[in-house]
C-alpha cells in the first residue's frame, strides 16, 4: 500500500506557521474566564478549518457509523416538527465541533442564519436532538448575567467520536464536558 501525501505549497506552509503563532498567542486568554475560553475555542475551530495539517498528523475528524447517523436522521424524520431543517442542522453540526470535547461551536443564532429559520426554532430542533440523545447540553452560568446560564451543546460520544491533531498542551486548555451520560437505545429511556 502506498502513502498518499498532500503537496504543500510555500503559501500553505506559511499559513500554517502563522496559524500556529496565532494559536500560541491565544492560549493565555483561554485561562482568564469561561467566556474567553469559549471565544478561544471558537477561534481554534476557525483556524483549524483554514489550515492544513502538518506532516505526520491527521486531519481533525468525526467518526460516526452509518447506522448511527441513519438512526438519528430517521428519528428526526419521524419525530421532529421540522424534519427537513432538523436533518440539515444535524449535518451542519459536524463541521463546527471543537476537537476532543465535541462542543458545537455555533450559537443558535448562527445556526438559524445558516439554515434560514428563527433562533427559537433552532432551539426546538436542538432540544429534539438532546431528547433523542444525539447531542447533550450543559448550562454555564455567566457572571453578570441573570438566568440559568448559557446553553452549550456537545456531540454525544456514544453517537459520534471527535478527534483532532491538537497538541497535549492545547488539549489541557480545552474544557471537558461534565455531564455524565447514559446510553439511550432507540431514543427511549
Amino acid at each position: 500500500m502506498r502513502n498518499v501525501t498532500r503537496l504543500k505549497t510555500q503559501k500553505d506552509r506559511l499559513q500554517e506557521d502563522q496559524a500556529d503563532l496565532l494559536k500560541q498567542a491565544l492560549l493565555p486568554f483561554a485561562e482568564t474566564s469561561p467566556a474567553m475560553r469559549e471565544a478561544v475555542g471558537r477561534l481554534y475551530v476557525q483556524i483549524k478549518n483554514l489550515t492544513t495539517p502538518a506532516p505526520g498528523t491527521t486531519e481533525p475528524f468525526v467518526m460516526i457509523r452509518p447506522a448511527q447517523n441513519l438512526a438519528v436522521v430517521r428519528w428526526l424524520n419521524a419525530n421532529s416538527k421540522r424534519p427537513h431543517k432538523a436533518t440539515e442542522i444535524w449535518a451542519i453540526l459536524f463541521d463546527h465541533l471543537m476537537p476532543h470535547t465535541g462542543q458545537i461551536m455555533l450559537t443558535r443564532e448562527e445556526i438559524a442564519e445558516i439554515v434560514g429559520m428563527s433562533a427559537d426554532n433552532v432551539s426546538k430542533v436542538m432540544n429534539e436532538l438532546v431528547k433523542f440523545g444525539a447531542i447533550f447540553s450543559e448550562r454555564e452560568k455567566i457572571e453578570g448575567l441573570r438566568g440559568p446560564g448559557l446553553v452549550r451543546y456537545y456531540m454525544n460520544r456514544h453517537v459520534a467520536e471527535v478527534g483532532s491533531r491538537a497538541t497535549q498542551e492545547e488539549l489541557a486548555l480545552i474544557p471537558k464536558p461534565g455531564t455524565s451520560l447514559s446510553v439511550i437505545h432507540g431514543g427511549k429511556n
